[in-house]
């Protein structure tokens, strides 16, 4: 005979971190979601976590996204085909700030960076 099946009322079980900021649309691909968490762009208290990092509601997250920076507070988890309207009640932002262009870079040769160099950091995240 079957197992009977628990109620639906539960609360979802926590998810990962890397998935919780690809499922919330906060990052576009899971692998980006994690070489973000790798590169240290995603705290929980002030410190950096891992991409396996199980998530709670209340959770309060730093991340940065290339010159943006957010403070989220996790309210809900969903499944990965949530639509628009339920993620946007996965989380809420507490604090945004948008970073300053970086000063030039010293230079000891006395001659002005050119604003085109190649191998600077790439914003692809600047429109979201």
């Amino acid at each position: 005979m079957p197992t009977p099946r628990k109620s639906s009322s539960r609360a979802p079980s926590p998810v990962r971190l890397d998935l919780f900021l690809t499922v919330s649309r906060l990052v576009k691909r899971r692998s980006a979601a994690r070489s973000l968490i790798d590169r240290g762009g995603v705290r929980l208290a002030g410190a950096p976590v891992k991409a396996g990092r199980k998530l709670a509601e209340g959770d309060e997250l730093e991340i940065t996204l290339g010159r943006r920076e957010l403070r989220i507070r996790v309210l809900g988890f969903a499944g990965r085909g949530a639509s628009k309207a339920a993620v946007r009640e996965l989380f809420e932002v507490l604090e945004e700030r948008v970073a300053e262009d970086d000063p030039p870079a010293e230079d000891t040769s006395g001659e002005e960076a050119s604003s085109g160099e190649i191998g600077g950091p790439i914003d692809f995240l600047a429109g979201r």
